[in-house]
C-alpha cells in the first residue's frame, strides 16, 4: 500500500500568513488558539489583506494559476499577490489545519442566478467547513470575490451579517436532479446566498459535504485556467474587502468602489495606464516587466 504524501506549510510559513494577513497575534512566537472567535478574526484578516485576482491568467506566459502549496505561498505571501478559489481557499485550508482546527475541503458549483432554469458549473469552488468539538460547523470562504467577510454555520438558514451586508446558508437540490433512476435519495446541498435588499436572495454557489481530493482539486483548477466555458477563463478581475467593509471591485476595464448602500463609485478605465494605476493605488500591484510583456487584455 502506498502512502501519498501529505504537504503542509512549515512553522515559518505559517507565521508568514499570519504576518501577511496582520493578524494580531498575542504573543509574536505563539500561533492563536483554535477557538471560534479566532476563526471569525482569521476569515476577516484574509479577506481584506489578500485579493481574489485573475491575473495569473492574463498576466503571464503560462496563463494559469499554480496551486501548489510553493506556488501559493510564493504569489500570495512573498510576492503579496492573491489568487482565486483553488488557491486562497487551500492557503486557509492549510493555514486552519497548522493552527489546529479540523477542517475538511470540498467542491461545489457557482450559480447562474440569470438563467431560467437556474444554471450550475462544474466542480469549480473550492471551500473549508470546519468542524469544532461540540459538534458545530462553519464554512470558512476566501475564495469567492467579494465574498463574506465571517465564517458562517453550517445550517439551514444561518444568516451572517456585517457592515450592513448579509449573507445566508439555505439547503438546496440540483435542479436536474434525477435520484429516482437509482433509487437513491436527492443528494442535498448547501447554497450561499447574498441579500440585495428586503427579502432578495441571490446564489452564489452551492457545495455538498462529499469529501474531495487534492486531484479533484487539480482537474478543477486545470479547467478553470484552460477551457473557454469557465467563467473566468478570459476575466481580467480582480477584489478585495477593507477592514471598514467597503469592496473594490475591478472588473476589465470598469472598477466599483461599493458598500452595503450601493455602488459609491464607479470609474472606468480609458487608458490602461489608468488600470494599471488603480492596481497600484486600491490593491497595492504593480506589474513586472515580464508581467506586462505577457499582459494579453492591454486597453488600447
Amino acid at each position: 500500500m502506498t502512502v501519498e504524501n501529505i504537504e503542509s506549510f512549515s512553522r515559518e510559513q505559517v507565521f508568514g500568513i499570519l504576518n501577511r494577513i496582520n493578524f494580531p497575534l498575542v504573543d509574536p512566537n505563539v500561533l492563536p488558539e483554535p477557538t471560534l472567535e479566532n476563526l471569525r478574526e482569521l476569515q476577516y484578516r484574509c479577506v481584506t489583506s489578500i485579493p481574489f485576482e485573475t491575473l495569473s491568467l492574463r498576466t503571464t506566459k503560462a496563463r494559469s494559476v499554480d496551486i501548489s502549496l510553493e506556488g501559493i505561498y510564493d504569489r500570495i505571501v512573498n510576492n503579496r499577490r492573491g489568487g482565486w478559489c483553488f488557491s486562497l481557499n487551500r492557503l486557509g485550508f492549510e493555514l486552519l489545519r497548522a493552527i489546529g482546527y479540523t477542517v475538511q475541503f470540498t467542491l461545489g458549483r457557482i450559480c447562474d442566478p440569470t438563467s431560467d432554469p437556474m444554471n450550475y458549473t462544474g466542480l469549480t469552488h473550492r471551500t473549508t467547513i470546519v468542524r469544532f468539538e461540540d459538534g458545530s460547523k462553519y464554512v470558512f470562504e476566501m475564495g469567492f470575490g467579494c465574498t463574506f467577510y465571517y465564517p458562517i454555520e453550517l445550517k439551514d438558514g444561518a444568516t451572517i451579517e456585517y457592515f450592513g451586508f448579509k449573507n445566508r446558508l439555505v439547503k438546496a437540490v440540483h435542479n436536474k436532479s434525477e435520484p429516482h433512476l437509482l433509487g437513491n435519495p436527492a443528494q442535498e446541498l448547501w447554497m450561499v446566498e447574498a441579500n440585495q435588499g428586503e427579502d432578495k436572495w441571490v446564489p452564489g454557489f452551492v457545495f455538498s459535504e462529499q469529501q474531495f481530493f487534492d486531484i479533484d482539486c487539480e482537474l478543477g483548477n486545470y479547467y478553470s485556467c484552460f477551457s473557454p466555458k469557465a467563467p473566468l477563463h478570459s476575466a481580467f478581475w480582480i477584489m478585495q474587502g477593507t477592514l471598514d467593509g467597503t469592496y473594490y471591485q475591478l472588473m476589465g476595464k470598469e472598477m466599483k468602489i461599493r458598500t452595503s448602500s450601493g455602488t459609491q463609485e464607479r470609474i472606468t478605465f480609458e487608458r490602461e495606464q489608468d488600470r494599471l494605476d488603480a492596481l497600484e493605488k486600491y490593491f497595492g500591484i504593480v506589474l513586472t516587466k515580464d508581467e506586462l510583456k505577457y499582459h494579453d487584455q492591454k486597453i488600447e
